[in-house]
């Protein structure tokens, strides 16, 4: 099933493809939570503790083992790789002109009005908070592997749908 991650202030929302809220990182029911964690992933483009335990396996490998120093470099190397994948995080050309409009139109309200406060509005209007989703799914099967009962959504330990991006 398709649908729309929204973070909010305080948590991330799916809603379907009609706009209705149908599971929510604050909510504890099974079938209807979410996972922070996998809203996360969603809204950065990466899983942070995926990257480290590929980089502190591959630490081990060299090392043919787990010790101390192959975890921290593994955590270095991890935070090294973070920062390269945020390093392409600016704001484009769009944005410039969308927040020099702003700014505009936001001056000529401040002079109307006589309130100014619109520089944390403006940067939060050109962070990104939705992303279109997809639940990920697994075969539902009768007990002895026979039947095929269509898909079921597919969830986490904790009992939380797992979300995919498309």
């Amino acid at each position: 099933m398709k649908g729309k991650l929204i973070k909010t202030d305080v948590n991330f929302l799916l809603e379907d493809d009609k706009g209705v809220v149908i599971a929510s990182t604050s909510l504890n029911k099974e079938g209807l939570s979410l996972s922070q964690k996998n809203c996360q992933a969603i809204e950065r483009g990466y899983d942070l503790e995926k990257e480290m335990c590929k980089l502190v396996d591959k630490k081990a490998e060299q090392n043919n083992t787990i010790d101390l120093n192959a975890y921290g470099q593994g955590c270095l190397d991890t935070f090294q790789t973070a920062m390269e994948l945020m390093g392409d995080k600016k704001f484009s050309e769009a944005d410039l002109k969308k927040a020099w409009s702003e700014g505009y139109h936001r001056k000529v309200d401040e002079i109307n009005s006589g309130k100014l406060n619109y520089f944390n509005d403006l940067i939060q209007s050109l962070q990104q908070t939705e992303w279109d989703v997809e639940i990920e799914t697994v075969p539902a099967m009768s007990n002895n592997g026979n039947v095929y009962y269509g898909d079921i959504p597919k969830k986490d330990e904790d009992g939380c749908l797992i979300l995919k991006k498309l």
